[in-house]
């Protein structure tokens, strides 16, 4: 089940928050050797993690976060406009409509085979589009493998790229914006719907 973490019912998550921390450690510095984010407790924890990051939890039955997602706004640094900005070679997109999504992570057991997104992929990337459209949000900023452009489009994302991709921490990224609406809900419920 997806749960949405913010500063005012952090309190009340916080075993949750320290596994999804161990998560993202296991994932982004285990796995996939962003070394410089090594920290001795295990977990991945940096400055955007504040009172304005939104954390989206996919937590399984037996209370095991298996799933991770974080959500910054655009009009307070985040990555792309103090980490990455070489990405952007247009003007940096701001404004209450959009927020960037960082450290989407998933247990390495439950990760999409193939084409299709697995159950806990969607779920992360419908609550997205869930609380977006709830929000007055219907823009993400997304720092990316160029790999997903294609992923996005065939879930109904429009997809605008911010400049040309460039290797960071050995891996190559884009910075693109991806926006949507009910259709892109539609077709992510669809996609759920066709593997269970």
């Amino acid at each position: 089940m997806l749960h949405i973490v913010t500063n005012e019912n952090f309190d009340l998550y916080r075993d949750e928050m320290q596994q999804a921390f161990r998560l993202r450690h296991k994932v982004f510095v285990e796995e996939r050797g962003w070394s410089e984010l090594r920290r001795e407790d295990g977990q991945e924890i940096d400055r955007f993690d504040d009172d304005y990051a939104v954390h989206m939890l996919f937590i399984d039955d037996d209370n095991h976060v298996i799933g991770y997602q974080r959500l910054l706004p655009s009009t307070r640094p985040h990555l792309l406009s103090a980490v990455l900005s070489p990405l952007c070679e247009v003007e940096r997109p701001v404004g209450s409509n959009i927020w960037e999504w960082t450290r989407y992570c998933v247990e390495a057991g439950h990760r999409e085979r193939g084409r299709m997104l697995s159950p806990v992929a969607n779920a992360l990337l419908s609550g997205i589009v869930e609380w977006g459209l709830h929000n007055g949000v219907d823009t993400i900023i997304i720092e990316m493998n160029p790999l997903w452009l294609l992923r996005l489009v065939q879930l109904h994302f429009k997809v605008t790229p911010l400049g040309i991709p460039r290797v960071i921490s050995g891996e190559e990224t884009l910075a693109v914006t991806a926006s949507f609406d009910q259709r892109t809900l539609a077709r992510l419920r669809e996609m759920r719907d066709a593997v269970s």
